[in-house]
């Protein structure tokens, strides 16, 4: 096939320059919030409910011939696992027209609670057309304005995208023209002349941030790049009232500033418009941009972002079920408490009954009586000291207040004891045992035999 010409190549160069702002192929939008699953499939669906919307925007109010026009409609399937989307596109420039359509799908994958990675992938195809009757052209039969009359037929193009939602914060990435696809136009002589879509590569970030439970403030970041053109950023703020309407503004670098506005009708509908200010070198010459927006909900109540409201919903369900636990644990503590004060409360009478048996009884020996002993057993230092009498007794707790022996006493009781109190001066200590011995080692035997979980028994000394 011959190549083409120079001139050619330079009129295909001046197209290209007047397609969207800084050369970049893909539509331009204001109020994208509402259809970011255009420029990232895998944000398709992210509304949660099904929904439509019909936009419009006609920019360089100065110049005739640059609109853009299209349709949408998203949902999700499989209980918010997949998201589908489809939507048509007419952008018109001076000199170019592209028709497109594109059929979406992504699968959402929970992370968490409020946490989710979301893979998209867009298919369609693609006509680009040039607008050779806005050439003003010094000769009319040149072949190459011929050749721009030829029509191409469509191409196919696919579109993949990624999505990081972590609480309120998200973060996708996106290729759209992945497959950098090609048209190209022929004639007759086999001149040809290839337009090439290419991949375009975009970083989309936001934050959502809840001032009440139906106001939602968004930040949003939307940086685009493509080859052979510098990187735009653009920075926008919505403030969005769920069940009435929102305020936004936005800045693009090399274009201009956005101020958008939007008004909600019974749940199910959304009117908004968008005005761009061109702030470059020819704004005065180009003219501002309107943009307008219809939209309806077609299942669900319809506001204007679902996705977001469940994150916040869940969320909050979040936060109510951790207060809801705490309130049962602290209910249970002070039931607890309750329980344990009415039992001692209600334990005093029992307390005093027993109590006072065993202040006006000494314990009984557990042991037998004294044995009689001779002389050499007096003689015998260790005899001695085993027939000492009534000196031992098994203690289960030493206090030096009454009330707290007597509250340990019924504790005992309770738990099959049979206790007594036993009061010395000299150190001004109440204990609460298990009986006197005459010999140690049946006082220390008692205790070992007896001793029981939760009750640490030992032997002390009277005397």
């Amino acid at each position: 096939m011959k190549k083409l010409n120079l001139t050619l190549f330079s009129l295909f160069a001046l197209i290209l320059a007047a397609t969207t702002t800084y050369a970049q192929q893909i539509p331009l939008y204001s109020q994208y919030y509402f259809n970011k699953f255009m420029y990232n499939p895998a944000l398709t669906g992210h509304s949660g409910a099904l929904e439509a919307n019909l936009f419009g925007r006609n920019q360089y109010t100065q110049i005739d011939g640059f609109q853009t026009a299209g349709a949408s409609v998203s949902g999700q399937a499989n209980d918010g696992r997949i998201g589908l989307g489809l939507y048509l596109v007419n952008d018109a420039n001076l000199l170019q027209t592209q028709n497109s359509v594109y059929g979406n799908y992504a699968y959402n994958i929970p992370l968490g609670d409020v946490n989710i990675l979301s893979l998209g992938l867009g298919l369609g195809v693609i006509n680009n057309r040039f607008n050779t009757e806005n050439l003003i052209t010094t000769h009319p039969d040149d072949p190459s304005i011929n050749l721009l009359n030829t029509r191409p037929g469509a191409v196919l193009d696919a579109s993949i995208g990624a999505n990081l939602k972590l609480g309120n914060f998200q973060l996708g990435v996106s290729v759209p023209q992945f497959l950098g696809s090609s048209q190209e136009f022929t004639n007759n002589q086999e001149t040809s002349l290839f337009y090439d879509m290419q991949n375009h590569l975009m970083v989309m970030t936001s934050y959502d941030i809840w001032a009440t439970d139906l106001l939602k403030i968004q930040p949003l970041v939307l940086y685009k790049n493509t080859k052979n053109a510098p990187g735009q950023v653009d920075v926008n703020v919505i403030a969005d009232w769920q069940n009435k309407g929102w305020l936004g503004a936005g800045w693009r670098d090399g274009y201009g500033v956005t101020a958008m506005a939007g008004i909600r009708l019974a749940e199910k509908i959304r009117f908004g418009y968008s005005y761009d200010w061109s702030t470059g070198d020819y704004s005065q010459a180009l003219g501002g941009s309107h943009e307008v927006l219809f939209g309806i909900a077609l299942n669900g109540k319809g506001k204007s972002d679902k996705a977001s409201q469940e994150e916040m919903d869940a969320f909050k369900q979040q936060l109510e079920a951790k207060r809801q636990e705490d309130l049962k644990q602290q209910e249970e503590k002070i039931k607890a408490l309750e329980n344990e004060i009415s039992e001692l409360n209600s334990k005093p009478s029992k307390v005093d009954t027993v109590y006072v048996v065993q202040k006006v009884k000494e314990a009984p020996k557990r042991t037998q009586e004294k044995p009689k002993t001779n002389a050499s057993d007096d003689n015998d230092p260790n005899v001695a000291d085993q027939r000492t009498s009534g000196e031992f007794i098994v203690v289960a707790g030493s206090f030096g207040e009454e009330t707290n022996a007597t509250l340990y006493f019924n504790q005992l009781v309770n738990k099959g004891f049979s206790p007594y109190m036993h009061y010395q001066k000299d150190n001004k200590t109440y204990y609460v045992h298990l009986g006197k011995f005459y010999f140690k080692e049946e006082a220390k035997k008692f205790a070992k035999n007896n001793a029981k979980k939760g009750v640490k028994l030992w032997v002390k000394t009277l005397k």
